[in-house]
């Protein structure tokens, strides 16, 4: 069975199950057991950081056949939903064929990161979109939207991501880059095939850096080399909250289509 989940990620300590901490994976397959009584483990398109969301994770469950009251995808949806805390849905289930697997099969992945900019000593209203990480005027709009491009193609992504988390391939393809601007929002779209621990933030972070006067477009270039040195300005990951993902691509493997 394929699944398609949305969830408020502030609350959790990241997808991934990680013994005693509160996670997404683990919420799910408690829930998954409180209704099959079995213990199952689940299987996503890949991790979400700590504080991060998702419109559109998508994970896979080998669940055993049942004879009387065979598992159905509308079953198992209503079910580990009647169980999942309010900051987790399940929005769609589907039976996947046997080889279909959510990690390996993705083509690309969709994020999307919304910003506000705000003079610096302005307060946060209690009632502002909670989902949007906020940073401080003046930003150059222009040159945040020039910076971004820089990242568009394969690179090495070693100094945007967290250095304990390195596996050892760091080059990864962003295949499209834009921001857009809704309200007093903005947004950046980012999609690729995977990406590294944070390194959408870090991503995130530098550009707006740049637009803010603090770094240069060309620390940009360098920082992307492969064998780049390490910055003498460490790089600050943005807010985990404007983060999420938005939808997972399987092309012609895509159960959902």
């Amino acid at each position: 069975m394929a699944f398609i989940a949305s969830y408020d990620g502030r609350a959790f300590h990241g997808w991934q199950r990680q013994g005693e901490e509160k996670t997404v994976q683990g919420s799910i397959e408690e829930s998954v057991t409180k209704l099959t009584g079995m213990s199952l483990s689940i299987t996503g398109s890949g991790r979400t950081d700590a504080g991060v969301s998702a419109h559109g994770q998508v994970f896979h469950m080998d669940i055993p056949i049942r004879e009387r009251r065979p598992w159905t995808p509308e079953s198992l949806l209503k079910g580990i939903n009647h169980f999942l805390p309010q900051e987790i849905r399940i929005l769609s289930a589907t039976c996947a064929p046997g080889s279909f697997h959510a990690r390996h099969d993705v083509e690309r992945k969709i994020y999307r990161y919304r910003l506000r900019i705000v003079p610096r000593k302005q307060t946060r209203g209690p009632l502002e979109d909670p989902f949007t990480g906020v940073f401080f005027a003046p930003v150059d709009l222009t040159l945040l939207k020039e910076s971004a491009s820089f990242f568009l193609g394969r690179h090495d992504f070693t100094h945007f991501t967290v250095k304990k988390s390195l596996p050892p391939k760091t080059q990864r393809s962003i295949e499209d880059i834009f921001w857009e601007q809704t309200g007093c929002d903005l947004q950046i779209w980012i999609t690729g095939k995977g990406f590294l621990h944070m390194m959408i933030r870090f991503i995130v972070g530098t550009i707006v850096e740049v637009a803010s006067g603090k770094r240069t477009i060309g620390e940009i270039e360098t920082l992307l080399q492969t064998d780049a040195q390490p910055p003498v300005k460490c790089l600050r990951p943005a807010p985990p909250e404007g983060l999420s993902l938005i939808r997972v691509l399987y092309g012609k493997k895509d159960p959902f289509v």
